[in-house]
């Protein structure tokens, strides 16, 4: 058990074949359900030929504006899961992209998807947060 840092992180120990074959299975399942909202969504975006009142027509405009932004955020979440489950073919599932170290297992049970560690993801908040007060 390895300590580093202020908050007292515990090192990781590898995915066994189980967890990442769970981890796995787990995406499959909830890009299936992402891919089922979207085809939803834009499915219900299209459009009437027949011309409305001028307030149906503005409440037509927000109400499609309302599921484009919401269209938007499942293809990015899509394609967030998309990257991660190219990860199982290369060995690289449940490792940070800025640390190369093992992400939390209970962040990837929160968010299988991930590809930060805490901590990392902390860092790149506090970051953020740095430059936006200049």
């Amino acid at each position: 058990m390895v300590t580093r840092g202020r908050r007292e992180e515990i090192e990781e120990e590898p995915l066994t074949a189980e967890e990442l074959k769970k981890f796995k299975d787990r995406l499959l399942s909830e890009r299936e359900e992402v891919a089922t909202r979207i085809r939803d969504r834009a499915s219900t975006a299209m459009v009437e030929d027949h011309p409305v009142e001028e307030m149906d027509q503005a409440n037509r405009a927000t109400e499609e504006a309302f599921n484009m932004r919401l269209l938007d955020k499942e293809v990015k979440l899509l394609r967030e899961i998309d990257t991660a489950l190219s990860k199982f073919d290369i060995g690289e599932f449940g490792i940070c992209e800025g640390t190369g170290e093992s992400i939390e297992r209970r962040r990837l049970d929160a968010r299988p998807w991930t590809r930060y560690s805490f901590a990392y993801k902390e860092q790149l908040e506090r970051e953020k947060k740095g430059r936006s007060s200049r």
